[in-house]
């Protein structure tokens, strides 16, 4: 079987970014943070942030709009994406997303 499916619970790190794009598709980005817990050399357990940047489409995108905002607890249901593209400067930099095809709202 193949598949391609990730699932994140975090929080919503930073204030949502819509845009409309020509074609009238609506695009929403999500800056969001999941945490694990991790021992140090002393044994001692520390919590270790990771940073997802999700990406919201259609009516997906209107969902999290609506009812989303820094802060809150979320769950993502969708699949991971990466891409390349070449910088100002000709560097080739690599983006990895998780494209939603579904959010919750955990705080509710």
């Amino acid at each position: 079987m193949k598949s391609n499916r990730v699932t994140l619970i975090g929080f919503v790190g930073t204030h949502l970014f819509t845009s409309i794009l020509e074609n009238g598709s609506k695009r929403v980005a999500i800056r969001m943070a999941t945490h694990y817990i991790k021992k140090n050399q002393q044994g001692d357990k520390k919590y270790q942030t990771v940073w997802h940047d999700v990406v919201a489409w259609g009516h997906t995108a209107g969902y999290a709009e609506q009812n989303l905002v820094k802060g809150s607890r979320i769950m993502v249901d969708g699949f991971i994406t990466y891409r390349t593209y070449p910088d100002q400067h000709g560097h080739l930099r690599y983006v990895t997303q998780i494209t939603a095809s579904s959010l919750m709202n955990l705080d509710r």
